[in-house]
């Protein structure tokens, strides 16, 4: 899978409106700057640069305009997930379990949510990720 070629500062922009979109440039700078000390010159910045990417998409409004993201959250984190395993495990995910598992940086629930996900594919159990969702409480 190709590189999803957004930076972690834009990664925010796309947060804001992945929790509430369409937005207006107004709203996702009050939204990003609530937990960044940014200007916001740098949201509309970054907001211009995912334009000009097209990881948002800008609408016309009788105010101005709104944007909101060309992918949904789930699709973009697959995809910086398989980049990053392809680009740092040879696309192997055991090898990147096992260099958790080495730093001890598994917990237990951890542990169990991996052994479940395990279970899953082998029994083909629906959308490994939807069970993700459900399990994490992320509901949004």
């Amino acid at each position: 899978m190709k590189d999803i070629p957004v930076t972690d500062a834009e990664r925010l922009v796309m947060e804001a409106l992945w929790k509430s979109a369409p937005l207006t440039s107004g709203e996702i700078v009050e939204r990003v700057c609530r937990s960044e000390d940014w200007s916001p010159k740098t949201v509309r910045t970054l907001i211009s640069r995912l334009v000009d990417k097209g990881m948002i998409n800008r609408h016309s409004t009788e105010g101005g305009y709104s944007y909101q993201p060309v992918l949904d959250r789930a699709a973009f984190m697959q995809g910086k997930s398989a980049s990053f395993v392809a680009r740092m495990f040879g696309g192997r995910v055991a090898p990147l379990v096992a260099a958790f598992a080495e730093s001890r940086s598994l917990s237990d629930d951890d542990l169990r949510e991996l052994r479940s996900l395990v279970d899953a594919l082998e029994k083909g159990d629906g959308s490994v990720s939807d069970r993700q969702d459900k399990e994490s409480g992320d509901n949004d």
